[in-house]
This record gives C-alpha cells, sequence and structure tokens, in this order.
C-alpha cells in the first residue's frame, strides 16, 4: 500500500470515534416534550409487561449529572423502555436520557454518553431554554396584569441568585438584580432589586437561562419574617428582548389610558 494510502486510511481511523460522539438532532419540540435530561449509570433492568405495542422493561439507574430536570445526582430512579424481545443491559451502561414531562417515565432519547455528547446536549437544552423564554415584540402580557399600580414592572440583569428551603423541601431563589429600566415602579437604572422567586421544585432549582429579564414584582410582608419584600409574579418572568420590552411599554401605556378614561 503507498504512503498516501496508508495516509488515508490513518485520517479515516482517526476521523471515526469522533463521528461516533456525535449527538442526534434534539429538535425543539423534542425538548418541549422534555421533563428531565440527565446522565446516568444504567445498573438493573427486566421486562414488566408485554401491551399491544410490544414488551416493555422496568431500568433502574443512578443518577450521576442532572443536565436540567428536578432530580439530584446520587438519587436513584426507574424508567421505562420498549424492548424487543428479552431486556439486554446495554454495553455502554453509561447513557444520557431525555425523560418525558408529563412524568410517566417514559423516555424520549436514549444515547450512550460521552463526554462530547453530554456538552453537546448541555449547549442545546441552554439554547432552547435561552429563546424559549424570551419576550418578543409578537407576545403580549396580559392587561389583568398590567392594572396594579402598586406592583413595579422592570428589566433587570440578575447579579446574583441564591436557592432556598422555603418549608416542607419546596426550594424558592433570591435574585439580586440591578435595574436596567422601569416600566412601572419607583425604580431608576442602575438600582438593585432583590426579590424572591417561588419555585415548585423539590430537589434543584434550575439555574436561569437568561441573565437579563423582564420582571412584574409585588411588595408585600413575609409569613416567615415580618419583612417587606418583593416577589416575582411567575407569569411575569420573560428573557428581555429590545422588541418583548417596547411592546409591554406599549400594552401598559394603553392600559394606563384606558383606566384613565374611565
Amino acid at each position: 500500500m503507498s504512503h498516501r494510502a496508508w495516509a488515508a486510511v490513518a485520517a479515516f481511523l482517526a476521523a471515526a470515534p469522533l463521528g461516533a460522539q456525535e449527538l442526534p438532532a434534539v429538535s425543539d419540540e423534542l425538548l418541549a416534550r422534555t421533563g428531565a435530561a440527565l446522565h446516568v449509570d444504567v445498573q438493573t433492568g427486566r421486562v414488566a409487561g408485554v401491551p399491544r405495542t410490544g414488551p416493555v422493561a422496568e431500568i433502574g439507574a443512578k443518577i450521576v449529572e442532572v443536565l436540567f430536570g428536578d432530580y439530584t445526582a446520587g438519587e436513584w430512579i426507574g424508567f421505562s423502555q420498549r424492548v424487543e424481545g428479552e431486556y439486554i443491559k446495554p454495553a455502554v451502561s453509561q447513557r444520557l436520557l431525555l425523560l418525558r414531562r408529563d412524568g410517566n417515565g417514559g423516555v424520549l432519547l436514549d444515547e450512550e454518553f460521552s463526554p462530547a455528547r453530554r456538552d453537546a446536549l448541555a449547549g442545546r437544552i441552554a439554547e432552547y431554554r435561552r429563546k424559549a423564554e424570551l419576550l418578543t415584540g409578537a407576545l403580549h402580557v396580559p392587561d389583568y396584569l398590567l392594572r396594579s399600580t402598586s406592583s413595579a414592572l422592570l428589566h433587570v440583569e440578575i447579579q446574583k441568585t441564591v436557592p432556598f428551603d422555603r418549608g416542607r423541601g419546596n426550594l424558592s431563589a433570591t435574585h439580586t438584580a440591578t435595574v436596567r429600566a422601569a416600566v412601572q415602579g419607583d425604580f431608576k437604572p442602575g438600582q438593585t432589586v432583590e426579590f424572591i422567586e417561588e419555585g415548585r421544585r423539590n430537589r434543584r432549582y434550575e439555574p436561569l437561562a437568561n441573565r437579563e429579564r423582564i420582571v412584574l414584582l409585588s411588595n408585600s410582608r413575609s409569613v416567615q419574617d415580618g419583612q417587606m419584600k418583593w416577589w416575582l409574579h411567575e407569569r411575569v418572568n420573560y428573557g428581555y428582548t429590545e422588541a418583548g420590552l417596547a411592546t409591554l411599554k406599549a400594552d401598559h401605556a394603553r392600559v394606563r389610558a384606558a383606566q384613565a378614561g374611565k
């Protein structure tokens, strides 16, 4: 074999492992149905039943890392997966999973783990979350949320987030942010505001996808310590866009004008 031919073979062999590391395409539609993205180590499995759709295996795995979702590393999980005949433990027990959002334990994606695949999946999820929560110019905050004159409607940049357990295993977070613009409220650009987000998760607080946000805050007394605090309204908590803020200002002005005309 000539030197040129050997060089071509060597190049092919060197490139092959890289191709094997590539993650299959993960669409927005798939991620919209995803409740968790996990790196797991499969430990057990057995055929649990044979419904009309074919054999289904119940699989037990230990979580190595949570990329997205309300889980913790080291936790054991069980999930179901269709199989062809008998269950055979995968040759590579380290897996990357996307689990369904509806909570039925179904698997949307099951791929062999590699560092490159893990990074690709984490990046794809971050990109999807960043885009999915943006307040674009085509979106409108419902008018009833803009009628209260005591609320603060702000464009902020999050500087620090501190999760905490507010009781009974329910996670919340205290955000410290710099005000960039105020649509409503006695705030000035550059001012610091601290507010609380009451989450619905129990194991893991999901890091924010966008540091710059458009938020609606209300001021009320905490039942825990009796102090007046700012609280985030879950219906108005978007990633910032210039067009979205412009639409929000126009909608706010229209609501105020309608109130003044009554």
